[in-house]
């Protein structure tokens, strides 16, 4: 049975494939064939057997428009209603549509902020793909990732079909979304710094203790050995000044000196 859906899978897939070498100039079509192939090798067929293959090719060529162009460090996010006399696709769903470096936490984050927007979330597909781009931002190659090298960065091509949003509400999802997406840089990008912090609070109470008592001291040595050794998230850290005392007291944040999410001294 697997084998059958697999062959009825492949079979599908070559026609939504060949579309791109029917309707699209010899420049575009090779390119967009390959990503096409690419973007559905991992879907269960179940997931697409139901889509008519007009529709399969129009999310997956929609797709790979917005990820035509992108500067490295930044993530196009589009969130948008598909109708057939407009992007000549349709889908029961709202269609959110993610291209950005590939990194940890990308789809747990994005599926959770829409769960905090009360958002049913009914597909998701997430292939990781190595493009080579223009200095520009324009994609200039799709290599085969099983045999690309390290040297070709690897970018995430999310498509999510979410409960369908009305029009006024798809602006709101966008941002959001920027949002979170932000933060998930932010973290994985100061995730060493904040690492090395650590460390070096650590080794400053080993070596200069402050004048409490000692078994609060290893209290404490031991949860910072814990937090190292891999049992820990790092989203963001920061540090305060703490100035007066008793109810007077205030925490003051060091300026510029926050990392990943708590970048941002608000």
């Amino acid at each position: 049975m697997t084998a059958k859906a697999e062959e009825k899978k492949a079979d599908l897939i070559d026609k939504v494939a060949g579309s791109a070498l029917e309707r699209l100039d010899a420049a575009r079509a090779s390119l967009a064939e390959r990503f096409i192939r690419q973007f559905y090798a991992n879907v269960p067929p179940d997931d697409i057997f139901s889509e008519h293959p007009d529709n399969l090719y129009g999310a997956a060529l929609s797709l790979w428009d917005l990820g035509r162009s992108r500067k490295t460090g930044t993530a196009n996010v589009r969130v948008h209603n598909p109708r057939p006399q407009e992007q000549g696709w349709r889908s029961a769903h709202t269609i959110v549509e993610i291209v950005n470096d590939d990194m940890p936490f990308l789809v747990d984050s994005v599926t959770a902020e829409l769960a905090r927007l009360g958002i049913e979330v009914y597909l998701v597909i997430h292939p990781v793909m190595r493009i080579a781009r223009a200095p520009g931002g324009e994609l200039a190659e799709l290599s085969d990732p099983e045999t690309a090298g390290e040297e070709v960065p690897r970018e995430s091509f999310m498509h999510v079909q979410i409960g369908e949003q009305p029009a006024e509400r798809l602006a709101e999802v966008r941002d959001r979304l920027e949002a979170v997406l932000n933060d998930v840089r932010a973290a994985v990008e100061d995730w060493r710094d904040m690492q090395d912090r650590l460390h070096e609070t650590l080794q400053e109470l080993q070596s200069s203790p402050p004048p409490l008592p000692a078994e609060e001291i290893e209290e404490g040595i031991a949860f910072l050995q814990w937090m190292e050794d891999d049992h820990f998230t790092f989203l963001g850290c920061r540090q305060y000044s703490f100035e007066g005392e008793g109810d007077e007291a205030l925490a003051r944040v060091l300026p510029e000196d926050g990392l990943g999410i708590l970048r941002d001294e608000q």
